[in-house]
């Protein structure tokens, strides 16, 4: 309970395989008896509120030290967050009743704790540098709620996780590559010209997110809005690429779970339209099993990377990246009545038991500061020093 962030990775990591696993198999236990009254709903609430928000809370809450100066989770408060996402999980399955008022408040108890911990750690930093991870928890709060209460379908909040890796994410992958680049005028125009790409695709993810959670628009405008962003992310995600970057573990990571978000933006699109070709679920498992799920894993293994004062990744942090990446393909690509499909769960619970191994181990070690950041890649004419 020393760092929130290995405690919330591993109950991250664990619901992912969990939150897959028991609508996949057999395994006699009912989530028809859940607040969401079926499996399938069950399934796709956990994976946003239940692996996706932990992960998130995670990663948030360990950078809240980096903006404001030294604030960290004490031991008890990370053990009552923990106590609070467990929580959650026993409420939306049913073990507690049915009814819907107590229903949501246990549900929604984790999320609105993290976000009180990073308003108040905004507030008393006085800088904004976190607000916007405040505001994104704030409507994941909201969001959960009106999921929970029918008011909005569950593409919602994945879209708004789209929104996140789009305006943090972007800003996260940008800077580690900037620290690994050796520099250089034509390497900064790129990063310049990438930083107004991301611009506009964050402000048309997040128009998009608005006029969605509203009901507010037709789906023509949304089409547009969507193709509009796709197109901005993947003008980010090639003026980023550098002939530095393969030689990085970790960054190849970063770049191809990052090269998800605009594929499953346009995927996303293309199903509002009369040219879809693939089901409208698969189309938001390119956002969630690939953007989401492959930039978290990449974000998540730079804090287990430490080798001295370097990041380095290991081969199982590789292997386990791969697995991942592979099963999100399968599950998006391969036709539903094959036994490629089939395979996807097992490649996906595979790849996140090799995150809970690979993230256990490390336990057996204090937890290094910084946790996901490395030192700069100095230029090459000042590598002699």
């Amino acid at each position: 309970m020393s760092a929130v962030h290995r405690v919330m990775f591993l109950a991250g990591g664990s619901w992912a395989i969990v939150a897959v696993g028991l609508i996949r198999w057999e395994t006699g236990i009912d989530q028809t008896r859940s607040l969401l009254g079926d499996p399938l709903a069950w399934h796709g609430h956990e994976m946003v509120f239940g692996f996706a928000a932990a992960m998130f809370a995670g990663y948030a809450l360990t950078a809240m030290a980096s903006w404001t100066g030294h604030a960290r989770m004490s031991h008890s408060g990370v053990t009552g967050l923990l106590a609070l996402w467990v929580l959650a999980r026993l409420t939306v399955a049913g073990t507690f009743g049915q009814d819907p008022l107590l229903g949501v408040a246990g549900s929604v108890a984790f999320m609105a704790c993290v976000t009180v911990i990073l308003a108040r750690a905004v507030l008393r930093a006085r800088s904004g540098k976190g607000a916007v991870l405040t505001l994104f928890a704030l409507g994941l709060t909201a969001g959960q709620v009106a999921v929970l209460r029918g008011a909005i379908p569950l593409n919602v909040p994945i879209l708004g996780f789209a929104a996140l890796l789009s305006v943090v994410g972007g800003q996260i992958v940008a800077a580690f590559t900037r620290n690994g680049l050796t520099g250089g005028a034509r390497q900064e125009r790129c990063l310049a010209a990438a930083r107004l790409c991301g611009l506009a695709g964050s402000t048309a993810t997040l128009l998009a997110l608005g006029l969605e959670a509203a009901g507010a628009a037709s789906d023509w405008v949304v089409v547009c809005l969507l193709l509009a962003a796709a197109a901005g992310e993947a003008l980010r995600a090639l003026l980023w690429l550098s002939t530095d970057i393969p030689g990085d573990g970790l960054l190849v990571m970063l770049h191809i779970g990052f090269a998800w978000l605009p594929l499953g933006l346009l995927l996303v699109g293309l199903d509002r339209t009369p040219a879809a070709t693939l089901p409208a679920t698969a189309a938001l498992h390119a956002l969630a099993a690939g953007a989401l799920a492959c930039t978290i894993y990449a974000v998540a293994v730079r804090a287990v990377a430490r080798r001295a004062d370097r990041l380095r990744a290991a081969p199982i942090d590789g292997a386990g990246f791969v697995l991942l990446w592979i099963a999100a393909a399968l599950r998006i690509f391969a036709p539903a009545d094959t036994s490629w499909h089939s395979a996807a769960p097992l490649v996906w619970c595979l790849a996140w038991t090799v995150f809970l191994v690979r993230h256990g181990v490390a336990l057996r070690h204090p937890a290094p500061r910084p946790v996901f950041s490395g030192p700069k890649k100095r230029p090459a004419h000042d590598q002699s020093g």
